[in-house]
């Protein structure tokens, strides 16, 4: 018997502290990373945006479609630190490991290049400190948006390990501390030990369990 995967839409929204949900800005000027940087700040951001979740990326996508059309791409927080010599995100977080690298491009173009551009057609990419656009974030307080989907009556099967195993009182409480961890991709609320296992990007099958429920998020490519 073929289980159908989606057996309902969801979207969970979580709003932290006053900031309004993916405060993002674009400039369209062009400028080096440091000058683009010093822009954003002086605007009342923090620097340059975190786009380090499916969501926020998308919603960077398309708030900047007619900047990219120029053939130009935007400057954003993610750079290979001087110091550590680690490529990270300015508020300190990693590049997710299904992260949307420009194809036969990674994290190791950061052996010679230092910085990164949301590129024109759409991908993540390093860059030496060029003239580009530049969109705008702040790194604290972020509100936090899921969108997915959830499966009744399973639970993940092909799971070698997670990326957390916390007590929780429902799948909604579940399925938002997964909106709260930009590795998250899949969920997994246990009605009788009320327990939620998130579990970060990967290839994942399901079986039946009566007493489980998944909530499935959206990927880069959904």
């Amino acid at each position: 018997m073929r289980v159908k995967p989606v057996l309902l839409s969801m979207i969970m929204l979580l709003m932290q502290g006053n900031g309004e949900l993916f405060d993002f800005h674009a400039i369209s000027s062009r400028q080096d990373f440091h000058e683009g940087e010093s822009m954003c700040q002086n605007l009342g951001y923090d620097g340059l945006a975190i786009i380090n979740t499916p969501e926020t990326f998308a919603y960077a996508l398309t708030i900047t479609v007619a900047l990219r059309a120029n053939g130009l791409g935007l400057h954003i927080g993610l750079r290979n630190n001087s110091e550590t010599k680690l490529v990270t995100w300015d508020d300190g977080t990693f590049p997710a490991s299904d992260a949307p690298w420009m194809p036969n491009s990674d994290e190791s173009d950061y052996t010679s290049k230092q910085y990164s551009v949301l590129s024109h057609d759409g991908y993540q990419r390093a860059i030496h400190n060029k003239e580009k656009y530049a969109l705008c974030g702040n790194h604290k307080n972020l509100p936090t948006e899921a969108h997915g989907r959830t499966i009744q009556g399973q639970q993940p099967t092909g799971v070698s390990s997670s990326l957390s195993v916390t007590k929780v009182l429902s799948y909604l409480e579940c399925v938002l501390l997964c909106g709260q961890d930009h590795r998250c991709r899949v969920a997994e609320f246990n009605f009788d030990l009320l327990t939620c296992m998130m579990l970060g990007p990967g290839s994942y099958g399901y079986k039946a369990n009566s007493r489980c429920q998944v909530f499935v998020r959206n990927g880069y490519s959904s």
